[in-house]
C-alpha cells in the first residue's frame, strides 16, 4: 500500500468505531494516535514512557493518553488533556480528529483492575516543538510503511508469574511495540487499506 496523508485521511474518516459490549463500566482512560506526513509518507508519533517503578508500562512504547479524570468530559477531551501534558502538543489548536478506534479492554491479568481505553486518531500538518513531562522519556515518529511490511513483525517473548507468554510486536530502531498499542496499530492499518 503506498497511500499520501490525503488518502489516508479520506479512509480513516470513514472508519466506524465498531459496536462493542463490554459488560459493566470499567475505568475508562483514552490515548491519542497523531498521524503526520513525514521524508517517507504518512507516520505515527509514538511515546517512549518513562521508566518508573510501579508503573506497569514502565519504558513501553505507547501513544500519549491515560485515565480519564472527572473534569473530562469525555473520551475524547481525555485524550486531548493527556497528550497535552505528556507532550505539550494541543490538538485542539493543531490537529484534526479523523476517527475513533475500537475501545481496548486492558482487563487480560485478573492482578490489575481492568481499564477501558479508546483511542482517537488525529492529523497533524507537523509536530509542533514538543515539552515532554516526567511520563514520557521521548517521542518516535514510525513510517506507516513500517508497519505494513509484515517482514518486520517480530515475536516478543516475556515471563509472567514463572510463565513464558509470547506475542506479536515490531522492533523499530531498538523500540518494542507490542501489545495494547499493537492491537490499536493493526486496527489503524486494517482501516487505511480498505
Amino acid at each position: 500500500m503506498s497511500l499520501n496523508i490525503e488518502q489516508l485521511e479520506q479512509r480513516l474518516r470513514r472508519h466506524p468505531k465498531p459496536r462493542q459490549d463490554h459488560g459493566p463500566a470499567k475505568r475508562q482512560a483514552a490515548v491519542a494516535l497523531p498521524l503526520l506526513e513525514g521524508r517517507r509518507g504518512p507516520e505515527l508519533a509514538m511515546i517512549q514512557r518513562a521508566r518508573r517503578v510501579g508503573d506497569p508500562w514502565s519504558g513501553h512504547m505507547g501513544f500519549p493518553g491515560g485515565r480519564r479524570d472527572a473534569g473530562d468530559a469525555s473520551e475524547l477531551a481525555c485524550a486531548i488533556r493527556e497528550t497535552r501534558e505528556e507532550i505539550g502538543v494541543d490538538l485542539e489548536a493543531c490537529a484534526k480528529l479523523l476517527c475513533e478506534l475500537s475501545d481496548v479492554d486492558t482487563g487480560w491479568r485478573k492482578d490489575r483492575p481492568e481499564l477501558l481505553v479508546s483511542p482517537f486518531v488525529f492529523r497533524l500538518a507537523v509536530l509542533p516543538e514538543l515539552t515532554l513531562n516526567h511520563e514520557v522519556d521521548a517521542v518516535v515518529q514510525i513510517p506507516l510503511a513500517f508497519f505494513l511490511d509484515k517482514g518486520n513483525r517480530v515475536p516478543h517473548h516475556w515471563e509472567w508469574r514463572g510463565t513464558r507468554l509470547s506475542s506479536d510486536s515490531y522492533l523499530y530502531r531498538g523500540h518494542r511495540i507490542w501489545g495494547l498499542s499493537l492491537r490499536m496499530i493493526d486496527e489503524l492499518l486494517e482501516a487505511a487499506q480498505r
